[in-house]
Formats: C-alpha cells, structure tokens, sequence
C-alpha cells in the first residue's frame, strides 16, 4: 500500500459525478464501517460488508471510494472528530498531556483504531486539525519545527501503543493474572537477569491505569524537552 492509495480520496469530490442521485455519503459509509469495526473488528470490515451495512450495493461504493484503503483511511479521519479541540494556551506539558488523555478515550471506543494509527496515519481534514492544534500548542517552545512534527508523532505512536496494550490486557483471567505473577516470582529469584529482578522486585505498588497513563506521557514529553510551567 502506498500513500496515493488512501490519500487520494481527499483530493476528489465527495463521490463520482457518473451513475444516479446519490443516496450516500462518505461520512454516511465510513460511520456504517465504524460500526462494523467497533462492533466485530476491523477485520469484519470490507467493501461488501459495508455496503450491506449502509443499505447499498458494492458496486455503488466504488463512486465513493476507489479502494478498501481509502474507506479506512476516511473512517479513521471521521473518528478524529471526537476530539475537543480549543485554543492553546498554557502549559504545552499539560495541553498535550490532555490530548493525549482524549486520544486513549477515543481508541477505547473504537479498539480497532490504534493499530491502523501505527501503521497509516491518517491526513485527512479532521487528523489535521488534530496536527494543527497539537502543534499550536509548541509554537512558543523554541523547538525546531521538525522536532515538533517528532514530537506529536511520537505522542500519537506511544498513545496507540498504550492502548493497544490495554486493550490486548483486557481479555485476561485472574488465573492468567495468576500465572503471571508466579512465572515473574522465579524470575526475580533466579540470578539470570539481575537487572529486570531488581526492577521487578522494586517496582511501586499497582496504580491505576489513567495514572499510569499520564505518568508515562509526561515522562515522555519532559524527555522531549517540555517543561511544566506555562511559555
């Protein structure tokens, strides 16, 4: 897949002028395959199942979009919208710590989406109003302009990442939890990996997972050169 196979959609009106009055809409599919995708996962998405879905033909899809890229890359721009963006002011540390916050939400809602946001970025309307405000928020920072594109880059890589995380964490047992911790025990006892023993044996007691989240993306961004007050 390249860039022109999902990009493209973004540079064409709504649908094709060829064949009869519309009665769809990009947003109408993508919302069709947003449900499929909530619903049954990615995976269940695909030309025919949407169509099904949105009371249409597969043939007629294709005046929409020219390929399955292109309907994710669209569903993935839609989904975008959820986010509540204002004018930045204050701290970026705080601002983007929020945003960041308001991305983990949005991919618990739709799990499918994490993975795809590590693999395609979206560039569509919605995502750049996203990249637009994220990097407003760096605009008194004195960051070189390419290290702020790094920065919310890797802000988005290591949201999806940590979502992916609990979302696959989700489906455990206590008897997986269970396991789990007795096979770390002989870890910590062997002599073999003294390092992570020692980590292991000193990590803090269990917070809970919205705290472990914004400790791990303000570590981040501190690394990243930001600081806590106002600029």
């Amino acid at each position: 897949m390249t860039a022109g196979d999902r990009l493209g959609v973004w540079l064409r009106p709504d649908r094709s002028a060829a064949g009869p009055k519309p009665q769809h809409s990009r947003s109408s599919i993508a919302h069709a395959g947003i449900s499929l995708a909530d619903n049954h996962g990615v995976e269940a998405v695909s030309m025919r199942s949407v169509a099904a879905a949105a009371g249409s033909g597969t043939a007629s899809l294709y005046r929409y979009f020219k390929s399955h890229h292109e309907l994710l890359e669209v569903m993935i721009d839609t989904v975008s919208a959820e986010y509540e963006l204002g004018q930045a002011s204050g701290s970026p540390l705080v601002e983007l710590t929020e945003l960041a916050v308001q991305g983990r939400a949005i991919m618990h809602r739709h799990p499918w989406l994490p993975e795809l946001l590590l693999t395609r970025p979206s560039m569509g309307p919605n995502s750049l109003k996203y990249l637009e405000y994220a990097l407003s928020t760096l605009s008194n920072t004195g960051i070189s302009e390419a290290a702020k594109l790094r920065t919310i880059a890797m802000l988005t890589a290591i949201t999806a990442s940590h979502a992916l995380n609990e979302l696959g964490s989700a489906g455990t047992s206590t008897a997986d939890d269970a396991a789990t911790g007795k096979y770390l025990a002989t870890i910590i006892d062997s002599d073999q990996y003294p390092h992570l023993s020692r980590a292991l044996g000193h990590a803090a007691p269990a917070k809970g997972p919205d705290v472990i989240f914004r400790e791990a993306i303000h570590q981040y961004l501190t690394g990243a050169g930001l600081e806590t007050g106002p600029h």
